[in-house]
């Protein structure tokens, strides 16, 4: 047992380290260097959670025990608490995304409820957890089938899976500003749900919906979500800003967009393939917002890679130095096949595709302000004579 009292200035330098990330993360500055991400005080309170001897059995008891600024250290175990809400300043670090696991319910189909909720106003750092089985149920709105944000939110290195909500199947950021390093968002649903009138709603971003906030969204892989509308793997909303670098997005399902984009965006060394939406030609990346697409790989979508809806001629959206397989959008710096490996566990800490040996993508990148130093296994992102196009930078090991 570690928890000792938190004193005026501890609490007043947490409050300003708060204000400092929340600004880093706002629309101003969301293509701006990745920010960093709160830090506890050397003297914040630190609670033990989820066996005997432990501070607390209950995260739940955790949370409403903990003064803002704690710090809570989960056991490795699994949990099954759902409906957990995060109203103040807290750090929850898990063991790691496969032996901590917190679960709304014993599965899916039983689940009403989603994992957890963070507050308007509060900075929650989430660390080495997976959140799963989030089905929040009742009167609409129901989004954020496993997590939804209204305050500032850190993850890293977490999965968001096996979750539905009538929008943002795994998380929805309502009203806030979350930032997701090393994160997995998988096989969740945004199935639209039904109002007590009965209608449905669109149900959109089957991984993630980012609906007014900021996003940043960093080596981090989206795979097998399920939207029922736009944004099978992710919905950029209109009043939204997002940033995804070194992400890869492979095998969602929606009617639009694997990546939808009516909000402002930018997509840097990311790896969008295999994704289906069947009644659009942006199964890849639907754009619908003055956004900007650089050093990406986005091939092998069905029906079609990217789709440019803004301005008939693109003005508004910059197409910069994009692989783009069908050749259907005039502004591809490269066409054809890739040669894309499978997703796969290939070193990092989240799946990616590997470009395979004579990939003509490999050196094809080129260097630009703020671009990333590494790829999406944290290897350096220059290996060779300039930088690889998408996700993964291919190293001289990868060749051997």
């Amino acid at each position: 047992m570690r928890h000792r009292p938190m004193g005026s200035a501890t609490a007043a330098a947490l409050v300003a380290l708060a204000l400092v990330s929340l600004l880093a993360c706002r629309p101003g500055a969301a293509f701006a260097a990745p920010p960093a991400a709160p830090l506890p005080s050397p003297d914040a309170p630190v609670f033990t959670v989820g066996t005997a001897g432990c501070d607390f059995r209950t995260i739940a008891a955790a949370v409403a025990a903990s003064p803002a600024g704690g710090v809570l250290e989960l056991v490795e175990r699994l949990y099954t608490e759902g409906g957990l809400v995060i109203d103040r300043d807290l750090f929850v670090r898990g063991a790691h995304p496969q032996g901590t696991i917190v679960q709304a319910g014993t599965s899916l189909d039983t689940s009403t409820d989603r994992v957890a909720s963070i507050a308007a106003g509060a900075t929650v750092v989430l660390q080495d957890l997976t959140l799963r089985y989030g089905h929040p149920r009742g009167d609409c709105p129901r989004g954020g089938g496993a997590l939804i944000n209204y305050g500032t939110l850190w993850m890293a290195r977490c999965t968001l899976c096996d979750s539905i909500g009538q929008c943002g199947g795994g998380l929805l950021n309502r009203d806030g500003d979350a930032c997701l390093f090393d994160c997995a968002i998988l096989r969740n649903e945004a199935d639209g749900g039904f109002a007590e009138t009965g209608l449905r709603g669109m149900g959109a971003g089957g991984g993630v919906k980012n609906a007014v906030g900021t996003l940043w969204m960093e080596r981090c892989t989206l795979a097998w979500n399920t939207a029922r509308k736009k944004g099978g793997a992710v919905k950029n909303c209109c009043l939204a800003t997002m940033t995804m670098r070194n992400c890869t997005v492979v095998g969602n399902r929606c009617v639009s967009g694997g990546v939808h984009l009516n909000g402002t965006a930018l997509l840097d060394h990311c790896t969008i393939t295999g994704n289906l939406a069947p009644l659009s030609h942006g199964a890849g990346v639907y754009v619908d917002s003055p956004s900007v697409l650089r050093n990406c790989i986005v091939a092998g979508n069905s029906l079609g890679d990217v789709t440019i809806e803004f301005d008939a001629d693109g003005a508004d959206a910059r197409i910069e130095n994009v692989w783009i397989g069908d050749g259907r959008c005039p502004l591809a710096a490269f066409t054809g096949d890739p040669l894309l490996g499978p997703l796969a566990d290939n070193g990092g800490l989240t799946w990616c595709c590997p470009l395979r040996p004579g990939s003509p993508a490999i050196d094809a990148g080129i260097l630009l302000e703020g671009g990333p130093l590494v790829d999406q296994r944290g290897l350096p992102r220059v290996c060779g004579a300039a930088p690889d196009l998408g996700a993964v930078e291919t190293q001289e090991q990868d060749d051997g």
